[in-house]
């Protein structure tokens, strides 16, 4: 759908509810918090299907550096979750280098994996962890020595939709697959029902959102 159709959608369903009128500004941004929201529930079942990571591979980027022991998330544009962190160590026995997963890992367990001989964090079993310093969030790396290269696939916030109805024009369409704007659309309603006295059709309209999953 175009946000033209988007609206649309919305509206047919508002209607459908004899919801008072929302305007374009309005319904632009229940469909870009409906958006976030859409990405944050498949986000926890990335992968675990194709049709998943086909609703979020417009969202999926990834950058690269080197000779570092931490990335600034905050200085990623956009940045949401993290996916995958992969970087190369040199050999811890032998020349040459290899590329190695960086698995999180809990703030909890941190200090045992390090006292414990099979799980300990080095330059062959490399972890991270997420903090804030004050300033920035930043995953810190725990190894032996810093990473040579490393590449960090993460997924982007959506970016937001917009209807201009005076220059289409200026349109921003959503980026998401096709296949994810009625979903996205059901979302949004819901939470436009939510911000009225339309209770009995909220409930419905979040049973249908459920059957959709």
């Amino acid at each position: 759908m175009t946000i033209a159709e988007m609206h649309t959608a919305c509206d047919i369903e508002l209607d459908k509810a004899n919801s008072p009128w929302f305007s374009p500004s309005e319904k632009d941004y229940f469909l870009n918090e409906a958006q976030i929201e859409y990405v944050k529930k498949q986000y926890e079942k990335f992968e675990l299907d194709e049709r998943v990571r086909m609703a979020l591979i417009p969202l999926v980027r990834s950058i690269s550096g080197s000779n570092a022991t931490e990335i600034d998330l905050s200085a990623i544009p956009n940045y949401l979750f993290t996916l995958n962190l992969r970087a190369e160590f040199n050999k811890l026995c032998g020349s040459g280098t290899s590329w190695e997963k960086v698995s999180p890992v809990q703030l909890d367990d941190e200090g045992e994996n390090q006292n414990d001989p099979f799980n300990k964090n080095d330059d062959s079993n490399p972890g991270y962890t997420t903090e804030n310093d004050g300033t920035n969030n930043l995953i810190k790396v725990i190894s032996d020595n810093p990473m040579l290269n490393y590449v960090l696939k993460y997924l982007l916030f959506p970016p937001n939709v917009s209807l201009d109805p005076n220059n289409p024009a200026n349109n921003v369409n959503s980026i998401m697959p096709e296949f994810t704007h009625q979903e996205i659309v059901n979302l949004a309603v819901r939470s436009m029902l939510a911000t009225t006295e339309q209770q009995l059709n909220y409930q419905l309209h979040t049973n249908e959102i459920n059957n959709q999953n």
